[in-house]
């Protein structure tokens, strides 16, 4: 059976889909023609987090209302904003009445190998001993801020700074190039998956 989570939290309504399924257990759950695009993916964990995302789409009847600008940021018609993400067996989608941007990720060791791309030296990090944790917590931040912002070439070392953590690491703020502040949340999900919401502040 699947496994379905529902989370609301003013502003925002979040769907998460915890991928326990084969490929074919999920085509089960969705028309015909919602699944044959999932075919152009040679991987089977890209194939089922398509499928994941076209579920949670279509069983609260975003997939009639979602559509994609030329950037790839997806947008509803009926003026509310959605953002989504996957990681591994994970699928997210964010839905709110203010602009909003979602990532979710693990704490892969290629975040060491990349985090010169993505780390600038004025970044405030959480207040955690392990580097690597460190590492997702920023880029998950920063991820979730390229979504919300959708500006073009926006760079995530020198364009996103991180500003400050609370003690709890559950929240945080940061500044866009442009002088924008975002306020960031943080949630956990198992074993140890971190999922970051991106808002613009008022």
């Amino acid at each position: 059976m699947p496994q379905y989570f529902l989370e609301h939290t003013a502003p925002v309504q979040l769907y998460i889909w915890h991928i326990t399924e084969n490929p074919e257990q999920l085509k089960s759950l969705l028309p015909y023609e919602k699944t044959v695009e999932a075919e152009k993916y040679a991987s089977v964990t890209h194939q089922k987090q398509f499928l994941a995302k076209q579920i949670l789409l279509h069983q609260n009847v975003f997939d009639k209302q979602i559509r994609y600008l030329s950037s790839g940021k997806p947008v509803l018609n009926d003026g509310q904003y959605i953002s989504i993400s996957h990681s591994n067996n994970y699928v997210v989608v964010a839905v709110s009445s203010q602009p909003v941007g979602i990532d979710i990720e693990q704490p892969h060791p290629k975040l060491i190998k990349i985090s010169s791309r993505f780390k600038h030296p004025d970044d405030e990090l959480p207040a955690l001993t392990e580097e690597l944790v460190q590492l997702q917590y920023l880029w998950t931040a920063k991820e979730s801020i390229y979504k919300l912002a959708g500006i073009p070439g926006l760079n995530f070392k020198n364009d996103i700074r991180l500003l400050s953590f609370n003690q709890f690491n559950t929240s945080g703020t940061a500044l866009l190039k442009n002088q924008q502040k975002i306020k960031l949340f943080f949630n956990k999900l198992e074993p140890d998956f971190l999922l970051c919401m991106a808002f613009f502040s008022k």
